[in-house]
């Protein structure tokens, strides 16, 4: 029986899996593939829901990784805390499974607490960590408060991103309707300054300003990057972390 409930006291912080205390170059972002968790064609059916509402947590297109996750969570204040968890990635909704006695209870996170989180999936192998940039110069105010995915972070500037996951009714897969993500990526500058950027070779080095426009440009070339795919663009963003 899942009981919802909300979350008390503190939480906690999580840690970024992708760019490790003291940097390093990053790993490689992989997509999520969802298809790995549908149902498979002539699995049974789940059990209807009981007094006519839907279990919190059974819905697997809703969810980043349909599976629940060891994750972390970091508040501003406070010890990290690990908990099974899940990110509901169309309403931007935290969730983790613990046991009362030998009830399971699901707990919504209050997030407003938090000042990063991180789920993932053993399977895949990939961990995404969520943080909050407070600090940040943003033109669009109530993006201050919301929770940027984590794509690099290890020095002067970071690559970050929002992931919108769309669930197309539509389309089903496995008895499942189909999903996508849409990614609208972010650049934080060496000023602080955090703006939407496009991956494509003239505005992603734009946006990096004109101090080291030159070296980044023969950097980009001699290493034949193509800015239009993310690894190439974190190679870039490390290569500027050193001048």
């Amino acid at each position: 029986m899942l009981i919802l409930a909300l979350l008390s006291g503190q939480l906690a912080r999580a840690q970024d899996y992708r760019t490790p205390p003291g940097g390093g170059g990053p790993t490689k972002v992989q997509p999520v593939d969802m298809s790995k968790y549908f149902k498979q064609p002539n699995a049974p059916a789940p059990s209807p829901p009981k007094n006519g509402t839907e279990a919190l947590g059974s819905r697997a297109e809703l969810y980043l990784f349909p599976r629940w996750t060891q994750g972390v969570l970091r508040p501003y204040t406070g010890a990290p805390r690990r908990e099974w968890l899940k990110y509901n990635a169309v309403d931007h909704q935290l969730i983790y499974r613990t046991l009362v006695g030998a009830t399971e209870v699901v707990k919504v996170v209050d997030t407003d607490l938090l000042r990063e989180f991180s789920v993932g999936d053993s399977l895949l192998g990939q961990r995404l960590t969520f943080r909050r940039y407070l600090g940040a110069r943003m033109a669009k105010p109530a993006l201050r408060k919301a929770f940027f995915e984590v794509h690099y972070d290890a020095g002067k500037t970071a690559l970050l991103c929002q992931r919108t996951h769309v669930v197309r009714a539509g389309e089903v897969s496995h008895g499942l309707p189909g999903t996508r993500d849409v990614l609208t990526y972010f650049l934080k500058t060496t000023d602080n300054q955090l703006t939407p950027v496009k991956l494509s070779p003239a505005p992603f080095l734009a946006a990096l300003g004109p101090a080291h426009a030159d070296a980044l440009a023969a950097y980009a070339r001699a290493q034949q990057l193509d800015l239009r795919r993310e690894t190439d663009a974190v190679r870039l963003l490390v290569y500027y972390d050193s001048l």
